[in-house]
């Protein structure tokens, strides 16, 4: 894996870089929560994704990338940002068309650029999708910082899997980033009370031109595989997987599976 930080607008975004360098472009967004990157998240699943051109940026407001102290807090601005950031960073690497694979709240942002720059996206991936009517419950990650440790990473963490075990390289290297001051800032900002994102709900799902992989863990108490019927259900070109005995976590709790899932759908193209 290699990394580099590219500038994209008024913010810099770190982005790593795994696969094969000459294959088709796949851009992964992670999800938020304490301590969320783009390498972090996706680590575990690119062996079965291996023969792609894996893009990995860390969103605005995490990891590497910028910590704007000038957005307005809510999460409405920080989305925008982000999406924004997003774009620039294909065009910083001369990307007309990618894949995209988004996790939780990285599908949000998938969703949002399906949206509004629909030519930008070949086929989508959604796993645990954040961004449909179906609420998330994200009461773990918002009190982390009410007394951040070790352990608190590892109770997050082990909420959002059907059954635990493996985890604690992760929890490490993912806390050392969630205690950074820049990173908690960012993310108490971006959950902040304020202008809310937007929600994809059946009148614009409908108007989703792209095929669409909606994948779920049937065991996911953070976002409810309700999300991924919804997204069956309401977007015109879309197959829905669930992982039985799987939570929100896929990429950790079935990760040659999911891999092997999403080069197979992506190969189809």
């Amino acid at each position: 894996m290699r990394t580099e930080d590219r500038a994209t607008g008024p913010d810099t975004t770190h982005v790593a870089m795994a696969g094969d360098p000459g294959g088709e472009p796949l851009l992964l967004l992670h999800g938020t929560g304490p301590g969320a990157t783009g390498a972090l998240s996706f680590r575990p699943i690119l062996p079965g994704i291996a023969t792609y051109r894996c893009i990995m940026p860390d969103l605005v407001g995490f990891g590497g990338s910028s910590h704007p102290d000038t957005l307005p807090p809510g999460p409405g601005p920080w989305f925008r940002r982000r999406v924004d950031a997003v774009l620039r960073l294909l065009d910083e690497l001369g990307l007309d068309r990618v894949h995209v694979a988004g996790h939780s709240y990285g599908a949000r942002v998938a969703l949002e650029l399906a949206v509004h720059a629909p030519e930008r996206l070949g086929r989508i991936v959604l796993m645990g999708a954040g961004g449909t009517p179906v609420k998330a419950k994200l009461g773990t990650l918002t009190a982390f910082y009410e007394s951040p440790s070790e352990e608190a990473m590892h109770a997050l963490v082990t909420a959002q899997l059907s059954r635990g075990g493996g985890i604690d390289d992760y929890v490490r290297e993912r806390f050392a980033v969630a205690i950074r001051p820049e990173v908690r800032r960012s993310f108490e900002a971006a959950m902040a009370t304020g202008e809310p994102a937007p929600v994809y709900d059946e009148s614009v799902l409908a108007g989703i031109p792209h095929a669409v992989l909606a994948v779920h863990g049937k065991d996911d108490g953070t976002i409810s595989p309700a999300a991924g019927l919804f997204l069956a259900e309401h977007l015109p070109h879309a197959d829905l997987h669930l992982f039985a005995d799987c939570g929100h976590l896929l990429q950790f709790e079935v990760p040659a599976r999911l891999g092997g899932l999403i080069r197979e759908f992506l190969a189809a193209a």
